[in-house]
């Protein structure tokens, strides 16, 4: 057994190997909302104002972040335009932001989220 010390870094970095994007984007969502936590604690426990009120920015710019990786990893069920369900996770096309249309709408957009203006693109697993 090696006696190295893996520095934080390393650690957190190993948590990421083999994953696919949309399953490091849910997992760093994840970090960002106990990140969020974190720096709320530390808030609580702060004496001086101005730094106890930095750390609860800090932590409303954490949980925004998670917010967003939530919105960009969570695939919806139905179409937003016409309210089709989609049978399954690969069903449709979504764009960056989840934002999430049938065959027959994504193509009566030319493939642009109208939300986003973002590409639509088959929806994988």
């Amino acid at each position: 057994m090696s006696s190295e010390k893996i520095s934080p870094e390393r650690a957190m970095a190993a948590l990421f190997v083999g994953l696919t994007r949309r399953e490091r984007m849910a997992l760093l969502g994840k970090l960002e909302m106990a990140g969020g936590k974190i720096y709320r604690a530390l808030a609580a426990e702060e004496k001086n104002s101005k730094a106890r009120d930095a750390l609860l920015a800090a932590a409303e710019d954490e949980e925004k972040n998670g917010s967003l990786m939530k919105r960009m990893t969570t695939a919806k069920t139905e179409c937003e335009r016409c309210r089709r369900p989609l049978t399954s996770a690969e069903a449709g096309y979504a764009c960056s932001f989840q934002c999430t249309f049938c065959d027959d709408c994504a193509g009566a957009l030319n493939l642009v989220c109208p939300n986003c203006s973002g590409a639509l693109e088959p929806r994988a697993s």
